[in-house]
């Protein structure tokens, strides 16, 4: 790794990812799409009153370091530039964790606060005469047997304007050309593998797992999901303001007269996480992978064992108090707009 010289002429480093070889090597490699990053540049260089006149504006901006090309596809490109057809846009929409209802995050500081806690095996879902527990307190996933009537049942990453300035709403549309229809998401797939719901009777039946497109030589999988694309993963459709259609429902349990009276309507009340115009809905369904399910080996490698002193409260009564653990994180990108959010998980296995 190092960096390029361009102190002089503007040079275009190019090499192939991992996957790129791989494909070049079976002779079927097509470049079909392109991407631009821009990761090293700080816009904020920018010297609008240089004295040297206009064409020295950017040139700190023209000659800061910038590194080599990697050939790992997840060392970079975390934010993607986009091409845009018109110059009116003063906001762009990101993507957000809903803390809200049946998609809350662990927010105990003593175990894991902001993230959350997926449970590896039906043994650490159990409680200590190996009953199943009825109700498990926000943040915590079970990793093998879902239970619909969990405090947290799933994650939620809404898309949104995080601003009320310029009298913006959640109840206004977002532009369709910003509206996330599409999302990539990546796992360590030795750790996680994702699942979708899916319905009976009008009604939350259970869960089935999603299918991966590709996994890289790291073992990193990536999904691929979309409206209308067979998957009950993404809610919400360009030019329909998504407060109106009650994606989620007031915090009440109710419908109430949503469309009928859409100006009684509070963010809190739909709970929503912006205050600005809204987008689409990302739901995902977790689950421990088969390996973390029946062996403590990659705990073993990669985790960190607790024998006490930081305890998991799964609910009123019950506390896992001995156990391992390990860190890793799911990665969303929408692919409108390439906005990147990392969110943190814990797989948590019992030992004792």
């Amino acid at each position: 790794m190092a960096f390029i010289d361009n102190s002089g002429d503007i040079i275009l480093d190019a090499v192939l990812t991992d996957a790129g070889r791989q494909r070049m090597a079976r002779g079927n490699f097509k470049i079909t799409k392109f991407a631009l990053g821009d990761e090293e540049i700080n816009y904020g260089i920018y010297n609008a009153s240089h004295p040297s006149g206009s064409a020295f504006y950017d040139l700190e901006i023209m000659q800061t370091p910038v590194l080599e090309a990697f050939t790992n596809n997840t060392s970079l490109m975390k934010s993607k530039l986009i091409s845009m057809n018109r110059n009116n846009v003063l906001f762009m929409p990101i993507l957000k964790l809903n803390n809200s209802k049946a998609n809350k995050t662990q927010q105990d500081a003593g175990t894991f606060s902001g993230g959350f806690i997926l449970l590896a095996d039906k043994r650490t879902e159990e409680n200590n005469t190996n009953e199943r527990i009825g109700l498990y307190n926000p943040g915590i996933l079970r990793g093998q047997d879902p239970d619909i009537n969990d405090s947290t049942t799933h994650i939620a990453i809404d898309q949104g304007i995080d601003s009320s300035e310029e009298g913006l709403s959640f109840k206004q549309e977002l532009s369709d050309d910003l509206v996330e229809t599409a999302f990539l998401i990546r796992v360590d797939s030795r750790l996680i593998q994702l699942h979708e719901v899916f319905t009976e009777q009008g009604q939350m039946g259970g869960t089935r797992s999603l299918v991966n497109q590709f996994v890289d030589d790291d073992g990193i999988a990536s999904y691929y999901v979309a409206i209308g694309d067979g998957t009950t993963c993404v809610e919400g459709k360009p030019g329909t303001p998504r407060a109106l259609i009650d994606k989620r429902g007031p915090a009440n349990g109710a419908r109430g007269d949503l469309i009928g009276n859409p100006d009684a309507l509070t963010v809190s009340g739909v709970e929503e996480t912006f205050a600005g115009p809204l987008g689409s809905i990302l739901r995902i369904y977790p689950r421990a992978a088969m390996h973390v399910q029946q062996s403590s080996a990659l705990f073993d490698e990669l985790g960190t064992t607790v024998a006490s002193g930081t305890n998991i409260v799964l609910d009123g009564a019950e506390t896992i108090t001995a156990y391992k653990f390990i860190d890793t994180i799911i990665n969303v990108v929408g692919v409108s707009t390439g906005y990147s959010i990392d969110i943190p998980v814990r797989i948590v296995r019992k030992t004792v």
